[in-house]
Formats: C-alpha cells, structure tokens, sequence
C-alpha cells in the first residue's frame, strides 16, 4: 500500500479511490461531531468497554425460528461478556408452533425462544391435545424457561401471529415494547454469526468515531468467508451506488457494491443497512422504526436514513467485520410456494397498504410525482375532502409525520448534496443517482448542537393537524438518552416529557389515559352505577305498569284459560352468565371494557327482571 492510501481505500463498484483522511471529516475543531459524554446524573455507565455497559440486541424473524436459536446461541458464545447481553425477539409465527396453547407444537415452525432452549438441552415433552392438557403444557412451558440459561434474566420476546404481520420494517418497529435502560443497541437479522467478543469489538469501534450520535451499519459479509484473511488488508463490505426508483424513491442497494479495503478507523458512509446497526439506544427513541411503513422491503431504507441523517446522527462503515450473514441453512419454509422470489413463504400482502406506505414515503421526502391530491389529503385531518392547495396538503401531511418525519438539525437539501443525488420534480424530471461515485472521501456536515435530536422539522410552525403519536418505550425508565447533552429548558424527568419539551417549550400535565391507566375497581364501580341506573329507569317501572297486566292475568287463572309457562333462569345459569362475562372483561382492552361492562349490566338486569316478571305457577 503506497503513503497516500495509508488510511485505506474504497472500491465504489467501478474503481479505487485512496482515503485521505481516517475519518472523512472537516477536519476543523469547531465543526466536528458531539463526542461521547459522560453524565452519571442520569444514571449511566459510561464505562463503554467495562463489564457491565449493557447491549441491547433486536432480532425480528418470520417464521424462522431454527435459524434464529441458532443467532441467539452464537451471540451469547461469542460475547466477551455475554452477561451484559440482552436479547429481544419480536416472533411471527405460526401460533401452533408455542406449544402451549396448541392443539399440536409445529415442528416446522417453533418459536425462535423455545428452539434456543431446545439447543441448550430444555425441550419440551409431547403432550396429548386437547384443552384438557393444557395446564400440563402450561407448566412444562414454564419448567423449560425456568431452566434455559439466560431464558428469563436476559431475553424478552413479543410475538404474534404470522398473518398479522406487515413487513421487516414493522416488526423492528415492536422494538419499543422490549427496550429497556440497556446503553448500546444493535439490530441484526434472524440469521447471523459474530466475530469473537463482538461486544468489545464493536464499542470500541464505536468509540473511535468521537460521535455520540454514531450508528456503525454496513451490509453483513456472508459467514462463508469468516476468517478468510486478505493478503493485503482486510475488506469490509460498502454500500456506495443510490439510485432512484422508478417511483422517485432513492433506493439502496440490497447488496454491498462496493468495499472499504484497509481502512483503519469506521468511516463516514452515506448508506446504511437494517441487517446490522450498532448505535447508542437513543437512536432507537430519537429516531423510531415507523410502524406504518408496511409492506415495504427496500423502500424504507433511504427514507429512514434521511430521518436519522437530519436528527444528526451519523452512519459509519466499522474498519473490520463485525456480524456475518449465515445463509447457510435455506429458511425452513422456501420449500413451500409462496410469493417470495425464491418461493418462500413471506407476511401477507395487502397491495392498498403497500400503496400507501410508498405514499408516506414520498411525502417525507416531499416528491410530488405520483401522488394524487386525495392521497395527500388522506394524511392529513380534512381527509380526501380536505381544503387548501396541493403544496398546503403536502406541507400539513409532512408535519403530521412527526418523529417519524424528518428532524431539524439537518435539512433535505443538505441531505442530497450529501448523497450527490436528486429527486424528481413533479413532472419527474431533474433525478439522478450518484452512480457510486464520490463514496470514499465524506465531510461531515455540521448542525446546530442545540437543537434536540427530537425535534421535528415542523415543530412549532403550526402546520400538523394529525399528528402521528409518538411510540412509548415501557420498559424505558430513564430520560431519553442524548437530549442531555443540550439543554432545552424545561422540568425533564423522562423521555415522554422531553419530547413534550422540544414540541411545545412548555412540559404539559399529562392527563391520565382511560387506556391504560384505569383501574379494575373503577370499571367495577361504573357497573354497578349503570345497574342501578337501569334498574331505576325502566325495571322499577316496567313493574308498576304491569300492575294491570298482572291483575288481567289472574282473571285469566280464574277463568281457568291455558297460560304458556315459560322456564325461569334458574340461579346456576345467572352465575354462569356472570362468570362468562367477567372472563371476557378480562381479555379486552380497557376502553372496551368500560363499554363491555355496561352491555353486560343491561344483560344482566334484563334476566333479572325476566325472572322476577315470570306468572306465578
């Protein structure tokens, strides 16, 4: 390697181009990123290569449970410090395949957490079918979790049915019901391997960019080259061409065109894949998977980068081969037809939900081409019969993306000299990708540091009359990570009330949700006021009109004519009923429940006064 390239190289797809600086920036002090900051007042580590600086791990599948178990195994075997690791499955699967409330556990389709604990040596026992097994399954589910290592201390899952699912993007977006106080975060697919102690590995990897707003992402090398050394340097696979799409999307490439060759510290890039990202957790917070960005596969990817780009964060290439990509066992499921390009099974399509995602999508990035006036309008309050010209809809549907839209350190017009790309006008003229070129030497583009990395591009303007709601982090307890390396002003004590903070200025008194804060005695409460207000409108007088009803049938007795006798509820059916509806209280969501209780106090007080308006025998 010559003096000049003693920084690397970068093979776009077409060429080689020297590096000439290790980290591509401006080199100027006063425009240099955020570096790492310490703050032990919220409660962080801070020791990033210590023992115990918590990584949270995001792994979605598709009914690929198999090859899942097998990314969890090797993750925790190939850790430095596997106790620090922690795990979040979001499954799609088949519901037979739980093994627990099935009729019968698929063998062909198993939860990804089940089969890892079947590769530790805890399985489950076959069980007879039936409800009546049922508590047998229940105890031996949770025998075998008891005894998998790490099953319960380290890995937490969602999981739902396979026909429920809308696309990659939307399963990362469950992200936010497993995300706890963890410090690193890393996204990976279901099917991985890992270079030995991956989480040293990849914090001081980290660390090296001097960015507290880094995300280390590249598109993985296949496992099949694990441990295959150049002979000349190592080489990590670079996401370099963007073209537009034939909607007027920029679009990545699914696979690696070009490389960073001998490079000795991350280097800045313009692309970045969702198989691997490595970041602060804040990124998970700050910048969110868009849970309405379904049916989409390839689409997405520009998108979002240009929402973490223009919230200032950063994507860098690592300098060496951190994850792999392990194809080496077929998913279990391409051998039956289905409507994937190599006939695998894949989440159901639904093409009106696909259309408006792409929809979103061009929104965001405020490509007008192709979209109609009523599409525009369906994001916004007014619906498709809403007001204003077409540029006021498409300003009000930008800002109603909200934290899914694009932030304001960084503008859209930065972005794309940035990417060396442009979008179409609206008679799609004017785009061009970068063809690749230009992929070696980045400078770093400076923001306004005082700005939250959560403030969207409209805040404050106005223009949002549907905002999207923000996600919520549950398991989340401290503030959001990142905003306190400014201030904003304001009392701050979670992310929730920074986010009010850098919409509003003013942190707002929240007021209790019916959803999920309302307790059990309260919807208790409500029915018993709605049974008594029933039972004093109409069954109390219901029975003083039938007074001369009631002396018209006793005329009847005594004329001895024939009266229909109809069958009393009997006590044993009253209680069942009950019974029934309090269980059915108790699997619906709270604001149905309040309904629910009402409906079942009406049922309720019309059998009772059934009852009571029987004819004597």
């Amino acid at each position: 390697m010559s003096a000049s390239s003693k920084y690397g190289r970068v093979f776009d797809g077409s060429s080689f181009e020297e590096i000439t600086h290790p980290i591509a920036s401006n080199n100027n002090e006063a425009y240099e990123p955020i570096p790492p900051t310490n703050n032990n007042n919220h409660g962080f580590t801070n020791k990033f290569d210590s023992k115990t600086t918590p990584i949270f791990v995001s792994i979605p599948h598709f009914r690929d449970g198999k090859r899942c178990a097998q990314t969890v195994r090797r993750l925790f075997d190939t850790a430095a410090h596997p106790d620090r690791v922690v795990v979040g499955l979001i499954e799609q699967t088949d519901s037979s395949g739980s093994g627990i409330s099935s009729e019968s556990s698929s063998t062909d389709d198993p939860t990804c957490l089940m089969e890892y604990c079947a590769l530790m040596g805890h399985q489950m026992k076959q069980h007879e079918p039936g409800v009546s097994h049922m508590a047998e399954r229940q105890a031996d589910y949770d025998a075998v979790l008891e005894a998998c290592p790490r099953a319960t201390t380290q890995i937490r899952s969602v999981r739902f049915h396979h026909f429920g699912s809308k696309g990659p993007v939307y399963a990362r977006s469950f992200t936010r019901k497993l995300l706890g106080n963890e410090e690193f975060c890393m996204e990976i697919d279901a099917s991985m391997d890992f270079v030995q102690n991956w989480d040293n590995a990849a914090i001081e990897q980290w660390k090296l960019t001097n960015n507290e707003y880094a995300v280390l992402s590249n598109v993985p090398l296949s496992a099949k080259d694990k441990g295959v050394v150049s002979p000349i340097a190592v080489e990590v696979p670079r996401q370099c061409d963007i073209k537009i799409g034939s909607e007027g999307v920029p679009l990545f490439e699914t696979h690696a065109d070009g490389k960073a060759i001998g490079i000795t510290q991350p280097l800045l890039s313009r692309t970045y894949s969702p198989s691997f990202v490595f970041s602060k957790c804040h990124y998970q917070t700050n910048v969110p998977q868009d849970p309405f960005a379904v049916q989409l596969l390839n689409t997405e990817q520009f998108p979002h980068f240009a929402r973490l780009w223009t919230r200032g964060y950063d994507v860098y290439t690592p300098a060496f081969n951190l994850v792999y990509q392990d194809n080496s066992d077929l998913h279990p499921l391409h051998h039956i037809a289905g409507h994937g390009e190599k006939g695998e099974k894949k989440w159901p399509r639904n093409d009106n939900e696909r259309r408006d995602a792409h929809v979103r999508m061009k929104v965001m990035l405020n490509i007008h081409h192709g979209i109609t006036n009523s599409e525009i309008s369906s994001m916004t309050a007014g619906g498709s019969g809403g007001g204003g010209g077409g540029g006021g809809r498409m300003i009000t549907a930008r800002a109603n993306l909200g934290i899914y839209g694009l932030g304001r350190r960084r503008t859209l017009d930065q972005l794309l000299q940035f990417a060396s790309i442009a979008l179409p006008d609206s008679e799609f003229r004017g785009q061009y990708g970068n063809e690749g070129k230009g992929c070696a030497n980045l400078n770093w583009v400076p923001y306004d540091k005082s700005i939250s990395p959560r403030a969207n591009l409209f805040d404050g303007t106005g223009k949002a009359d549907d905002l999207d709601l923000e996600p919520e982090f549950p398991l989340r307890t401290l503030p959001d990570t990142g905003d306190y390396l400014f201030s904003m002003g304001g009392d701050v004590t979670t992310w929730k009330d920074q986010a009010a903070v850098n919409q509003g200025g003013i942190r707002q008194t929240e007021t209790p949700s019916v959803s999920s804060n309302v307790p059990y005695s309260f919807v208790f409460l409500l029915w018993v006021l709605g049974l008594y207000v029933w039972y004093a409108s109409f069954v109390d007088t219901a029975l003083n009109d039938d007074r001369g009803r009631s002396s018209r049938a006793r005329r009847r007795v005594l004329s001895k004519k024939p009266v229909r006798k109809v069958t009393p509820l009997s006590e044993r059916a009253l209680k069942n009923f009950y019974t029934i509806a309090l269980a059915g209280l108790k699997k619906v969501r709270m604001p149905v429940k309040v309904l629910a209780a009402q409906s079942f106090a009406s049922c309720f007080c019309l059998s009772v006064s059934a009852y009571k308006n029987q004819p004597a025998q």
